[in-house]
């Protein structure tokens, strides 16, 4: 009896399990890290690659991404989730104990590069707003590729290891506040006036915040400790992702990003006894959506964008480097710290991260940021990762 299912639904989804389960692992027996693996089987497939060959060579459909919109939901929910692991990775005591690194240097590092690069880009002619955007979005390194070198490599414990790691702390707790700008600024109506508009999407921005923290508070502990009464591993996954993608939707309705409300539901599960189990627990799905947000920045590399602007794209990469290696190092030797953790700290913070490409999405989305200069700024960042 012939089944009614028709195959090419779950194409997309082969290709990235495909991609996960054989070709990352295959890349890192050549000690290829598994991002860039992501990011170069995204080029390869994608629209700009194999999948711009479809109409000349059908067969090639059964093994490339029909489009960059169809991962589109995985990739968010992987940011979502990358933004909840980092809030359950926070805590007071931790953020008392490197203070000095992470509010000082790392403070210093967001402050200082979004300043430089944000002036260029206004004297290279953007608004005043893009320019804001584009300043701070390339101020933040990757988090999610330096710590896996670092955990590789054995580093993690170096003075070099805990700076920047220390810096990206910083970073991560950072992108909360710049989503939630971006947010408030693309919520403005054209009728009202920009303070009108500020004000009215603040009101909701923290009317939703607010909500999610009392309820959380209130809620949390109960339902971890009557799931965790179950004694079923279903039910306790069931939970986490419940709360995870549940506090996501909310942030969403009201207008805010799906990831700043998850890294709200990660701060409030931290102070629960049950935030190292839940972290294994989001672990594996972590892992994977990120690879499919890796696969979606790689899909988004155009060629010929780099061959119509090559000198364009090669000078924002290797200025974007070279400006935050040089502010990184000087900041490190500022806070007193050697000449070589000073060096390998600002070679492993000088190019730029993930989050340039969730920042300039939501711009993109909120009409803050134009898609021509987006792309251009976009594929030197993937240039630098």
């Amino acid at each position: 009896m012939a089944s009614g299912t028709d195959p090419t639904i779950y194409k997309d989804a082969v290709v990235v399990l495909a991609t996960a389960g054989i070709v990352v692992p295959l890349a890192r027996s050549f000690k290829v890290n598994s991002i860039v693996a992501f990011m170069a089987c995204g080029a390869l497939l994608g629209p700009f690659g194999l999948g711009g060959l479809v109409a000349s060579v059908p067969f090639l459909g059964a093994i490339t991404v029909s489009s960059q919109e169809a991962l589109a939901g995985p990739a968010e929910l992987g940011v979502a989730f990358l933004l909840f692991v980092i809030g359950l990775e926070l805590s007071f005591e931790r953020l008392r104990t490197m203070r000095r690194l992470v509010f000082g240097l790392g403070l210093g590092q967001i402050a200082l590069s979004g300043a430089v690069i944000g002036a260029v880009a206004y004297g290279l002619g953007q608004p005043p707003t893009a320019a804001l955007i584009i300043g701070f979005g390339l101020a933040l390194s990757s988090t999610a590729m330096v710590v896996e070198l670092l955990a590789s490599k054995r580093r993690t414990t170096t003075s070099a290891g805990r700076a920047s790691f220390a810096v990206l702390l910083c970073q991560d707790i950072a992108v909360v506040p710049l989503l939630f700008l971006i947010s408030v600024l693309g919520a403005q109506t054209e009728q009202g006036s920009l303070l009108v508009g500020l004000a009215q999407a603040m009101i909701q921005a923290l009317g939703a915040i607010a909500a999610i923290i009392v309820v959380g508070r209130l809620g949390l502990r109960p339902l971890f400790r009557l799931v965790a009464a179950a004694d079923s591993s279903e039910s306790f996954m069931a939970a986490t992702l419940l709360v995870a993608l549940g506090t996501g939707v909310v942030a969403a309705a009201a207008g805010l990003s799906m990831g700043l409300g998850a890294f709200i539901a990660g701060l409030l599960l931290a102070e629960t006894e049950y935030r190292r189990a839940i972290e294994v627990t989001v672990d594996p799905f972590k892992s994977l959506l990120i690879g499919v947000f890796f696969l979606t920045v790689g899909m988004s590399v155009d060629p010929s964008q780099i061959a119509d602007h090559p000198l364009t794209i090669l000078g924002i990469a290797l200025g974007l480097f070279v400006a935050k290696a040089a502010l990184v190092f000087g900041l490190a030797r500022y806070f007193r710290l050697s000449k070589a953790t000073a060096i390998e700290s600002a070679i492993m913070l000088g190019p730029g991260g993930e989050f340039a490409f969730v920042l300039f999405g939501a711009a993109v989305a909120a009409k803050l940021l134009a898609p021509g200069v987006a792309g251009i700024v976009l594929t030197a960042v993937s240039l630098t990762m």
